[in-house]
């Protein structure tokens, strides 16, 4: 296996968003400590691993004591802070994310498949000048490590599991890729060093990642 062979091979890609094509995580963090003031902030180190990692943000506010009910105002005053950053444009992209999309939507079907709302992602992406691909977002279903995005986007896409290829920077996304029997690859950031998502497949950066495919030479594995 190898990171041009699975593109070779692939009927189509999926892409996590924040901290894949976008360097969005460190504003998620930021409005949910505004969100959760005047309680002890989330920590940088606690926040990559436990919420961007592992998908465990419900089980962290839960241990800071926030009942059911509190969590679902602080979900939803996160997301209001979060969709005014979206909207001024402040939640960046990375640099190569709108010429990489717009090369894959050239040769194969793609989509994002991220449990961040379609609205904000698009509207992050728009922001930041790159094409805008077909969207599933997390409204209506189950988060990762659950499949159930996926699951949804290769449908919508009409190609199966076992032929798309996942594009992911987390533990949460990798196992979702596994339970729902898709292929993936994990893309390293400065987020994630050291982190094991138990991926078979890692990039070491995004550019990496678009360069391999290309064909432009350079370590595929």
């Amino acid at each position: 296996m190898s990171l041009r062979r699975d593109w070779e091979d692939c009927g189509a890609v999926l892409f996590d968003f924040d901290g894949v094509l976008a360097d969005s995580e460190p504003f998620y963090r930021e409005t949910w400590n505004l969100a959760i003031s005047p309680s002890r902030p989330i920590g940088e180190g606690e926040y990559f691993l436990r919420w961007s990692f592992l998908g465990e943000g419900e089980q962290h506010l839960a241990e800071m004591g926030f009942a059911a009910h509190a969590r679902e105002a602080l979900r939803n005053r996160q997301k209001k802070l979060y969709g005014t950053l979206c909207r001024t444009g402040a939640i960046p992209l990375f640099p190569e994310t709108a010429a990489l999309l717009s090369w894959v939507s050239g040769k194969k079907p793609c989509m994002i498949a991220s449990n961040t709302d379609s609205d904000l992602v698009r509207v992050v992406l728009e922001r930041g000048g790159s094409p805008v691909p077909a969207v599933m977002g997390g409204e209506g279903l189950r988060h990762k490590p659950d499949p159930d995005i996926f699951l949804r986007a290769a449908s919508v896409l009409g190609v199966p599991p076992g032929s798309c290829l996942v594009v992911e920077d987390a533990w949460k996304g990798i196992e979702a890729a596994r339970r729902g029997g898709f292929k993936a690859v994990l893309v390293r950031t400065p987020h994630n060093r050291g982190l094991d998502a138990g991926a078979v497949l890692e990039a070491r950066n995004l550019s990496h990642l678009f360069r391999v495919w290309k064909g432009e030479g350079g370590n595929d594995r």
